[in-house]
């Protein structure tokens, strides 16, 4: 069996007015410890984590999945926290070659659960296979509830555009006005991309399906003659 892991960046400072960050890594740890595969899926927190973080994680493992939750910028990168308590875009040439370096080796899957991401996920897409983002602001609500669907549903043996659908779903019925947006690399097939393998996955139960000249087995038919013409 595989484990799918994911690493969690949770990118923020401590105090102050930033997201709140633990409870979106709480709920997303329930959901898939409830879910069907949850024990082929494994999830690596950092917590108010620096860049130096991110760097040091990538040199020792590469996570199937990146996980951003944070604060973007407008025009810039995802902002990690700072040796001072702060925090501060990370440079965009920076985070391409982290990404990059990790793609080939098992990097799978980059969400980027933050404000103004969306830009920063179509670039990555060309480096890995899929990518998430978001248009423009999202409130912190919003962010945690999408994280949570998703997940749970990836966890299900779902596919990734499935779950994304999904969680999308339930955006909308709460009143969800920007979307998160999938970036998939051309030629690969978001449909056809799970994080829990094939060969975890046991084929659902269902019905056989009858060849064409299937016959129900009982006793054999008389045969027929056509009726000799009258003279």
């Amino acid at each position: 069996m595989t484990t799918a892991v994911c690493l969690v960046l949770a990118a923020s400072p401590e105090a102050g007015r930033a997201p709140a960050l633990h409870e979106e890594h709480r709920d997303v740890q329930r959901s898939v410890t409830h879910a069907r595969f949850g024990h082929l899926f494994r999830l690596d927190v950092l917590p108010a984590a620096r860049a130096e973080d991110l760097v040091q994680y990538l040199a020792a493992t590469v996570p199937h999945v990146l996980h951003f939750a944070g604060r973007g910028t407008p025009d810039g990168g995802p902002r990690f926290v700072t040796d001072d308590g702060g925090e501060a875009p990370v440079t965009l040439d920076g985070l391409r070659d982290c990404v990059g370096d990790a793609a080939p080796v098992g990097l799978r899957l980059v969400v980027l659960n933050a404000c103004w991401t969306e830009p920063l996920a179509k670039e990555m897409a060309g480096l890995v296979p899929v990518a998430i983002g978001w248009e423009g602001q999202v409130p912190d609500a919003h962010a945690c509830a999408y994280a949570r669907v998703f997940y749970r549903n990836l966890a299900e043996g779902d596919s990734v555009l499935s779950a994304h659908a999904t969680a999308c779903k339930l955006l909308a019925l709460i009143g969800c006005t920007e979307m998160p947006v999938l970036h998939s690399t051309p030629g690969h097939l978001p449909e056809a991309h799970f994080l829990i393998a094939a060969s975890d996955r046991p084929v659902p139960p269902g019905k056989p399906l009858k060849p064409r000249w299937y016959r129900p087995p009982g006793p054999p038919r008389k045969p027929w003659f056509p009726r000799p013409p009258e003279t």
